[in-house]
């Protein structure tokens, strides 16, 4: 019972250790492409820090090699003697033993989703900025919170999209900025009067409204034909109010406004 017990506790040790290495690797991955402009670094890192940890488990596997023969030439000698109740016990616990590399899998293919629940933990389920409470969807990613300003991620892992896009570095990424105080309306009149205004829409936040352009910015220098599954939101509220941008994948839209539908004033 205690070899089954430590090696559950193995298990599950080795699944954080191996969630908590592809985040630093992910994160210093992003932080050397922000400042190097060097691209597929994620990708890089996403394969480099599984095959670390897998290379890792199976140098550990072929270290303990022996001992491991022997305890299980010693485990297999008492179960001979143990009474069957006993036996289908050591069963299920082995059974169990698999439940970490199960998790390990999940958070695998689910790997953005995992992130954005795991951020929640530390935000909630709700992000203040100045006057305004917004609700955040369960399974996208609070990057950064503070008390006027909010960047979030969405993602679709492994499991929803399909390798090949995550081999090809084509991500289903997608950024919000949300901001109360200055819409800066010189750089984004400037950067405006460059874009070509695909829809308007005006949304209501209780007594006031958020004018949203959806935009392909600088158009008249893009390459033909522009991706249509790709869009980009600029959403503007007016001095002192609610400002936010979008930037990513079309399916994610009707989520971003969904999300700014669901701003409250806080007094």
């Amino acid at each position: 019972m205690k070899k089954v017990v430590r090696s559950f506790a193995f298990g599950v040790g080795y699944v954080l250790a191996y969630f908590l290495v592809l985040i630093l690797f992910l994160y210093a991955a992003d932080a050397v492409a922000t400042n190097f402009q060097i691209h597929n670094t994620e990708v890089v890192a996403f394969v480099f820090g599984n095959a670390l940890m897998l290379g890792s488990l199976f140098y550990f596997r072929h270290k303990t090699r022996d001992k491991r023969i022997r305890a299980e030439a010693e485990e297999w000698l008492a179960e001979r003697s143990e009474p069957i109740v006993h036996a289908r016990r050591r069963r299920i616990w082995r059974a169990a033993l698999w439940m970490p590399s199960a998790l390990v899998l999940v958070i695998f293919v689910f790997l953005p989703e995992t992130v954005g629940l795991v951020s929640h933990l530390f935000c909630g389920p709700t992000v203040r900025l100045g006057q305004y409470r917004l609700k955040i969807p369960l399974t996208w990613i609070v990057a950064t919170s503070s008390d006027s300003s909010a960047w979030v991620i969405a993602g679709k892992g492994i499991a929803r999209v399909g390798f090949r896009e995550y081999w090809r570095g084509e991500e289903p990424i997608s950024e919000i900025s949300i901001y109360v105080g200055s819409d800066s309306s010189e750089i984004s009149g400037w950067y405006l009067s460059h874009a070509k205004v695909l829809s308007k829409q005006v949304l209501k936040l209780g007594q006031e409204e958020l004018m949203c352009l959806d935009i392909i910015s600088y158009a008249d220098a893009r390459p033909l034909p522009i991706n249509s599954s790709v869009a980009e939101i600029y959403c503007s509220g007016g001095q002192g109010r609610l400002n936010a941008s979008f930037s990513g994948q079309r399916s994610d839209s009707s989520a971003f406004y969904g999300l700014l539908r669901s701003a409250t004033e806080v007094k």
